[in-house]
């Protein structure tokens, strides 16, 4: 009989993500999700925040493959827009970020920056770090730099 086991050489530790956030933010903790926060002040339509999923793809899998989940995401989204994605890089690490917009009936136009990282492993595998940081409502056209600067200290080690 063998034993496996977690963190191994064969099923490594996901890799370890920092960001940094300004002091009116606070930490939130989420199902699947893991960091995550937001602005402390809870804002009548939106309060904005950033979220950092972790997970593994396929090796061969590229950046248009997560785009496409992305938009098939927002098919039911009234209004939504998809814009192009290009290449970043955020603190020598190469990310593809992504910009989409909804109309919210509730909260009126939200705005998403989505920067996806891959990380090469050694078993066919790569580990995918997804950076997403939301704004809406009324203060949308403020809110979306200070979201902005939070993805961009996104930091990646293993």
């Amino acid at each position: 009989m063998s034993t496996l086991s977690f963190p191994s050489e064969r099923f490594p530790a996901p890799p370890s993500v920092s960001i940094d956030v300004p002091d009116t933010w606070e930490p939130v903790s989420a199902p699947a999700v893991a960091l995550a926060a937001k602005q402390t002040e809870v804002n009548a339509d939106f309060t904005p925040n950033v979220i950092v999923r972790l997970g593994t793809r396929p090796e061969n899998d590229q950046p248009a493959d997560a785009l496409m989940e992305l938009r098939g995401s927002l098919n039911s989204r009234p209004q939504a827009e998809v814009g192009e994605i290009r290449t970043v890089q955020i603190n020598d690490q190469e990310f593809h970020r992504v910009d989409v917009s909804w109309v919210d009936p509730q909260f009126g136009t939200i705005r998403q920056i989505h920067a996806f990282a891959s990380l090469p492993r050694q078993d066919a595998l790569q580990d995918f770090v997804h950076v997403t940081g939301s704004a809406g409502g009324a203060g949308v056209d403020a809110d979306v730099p200070v979201v902005e600067q939070v993805i961009a200290s996104t930091r990646i080690t293993r």
